[in-house]
């Protein structure tokens, strides 16, 4: 659900993304299942993380235009 908010442009570059805990109360899932969805997003590099901030969305990659 984050990555369709991201490509829709409900989360834009730079934006926080939910919590893990945001994600648990909105989705009714588990804590392990946030955190591996998040750990999914980080890895493909659509989102990162800044310690004691939250995540964001990642910028665009325009070298994949290239």
């Amino acid at each position: 659900m984050i990555r369709e908010r991201i490509a829709a442009g409900t989360y834009r570059p730079a934006s926080r993304v939910p919590s893990e805990n945001d994600l648990m109360q909105e989705f009714g899932i588990a804590r392990m299942t946030a955190h591996k969805a998040m750990k999914a997003l980080r890895a493909e590099g659509s989102i990162y993380t800044v310690r004691g901030m939250g995540s964001f969305v990642s910028p665009p990659d325009d070298t994949k235009n290239s």
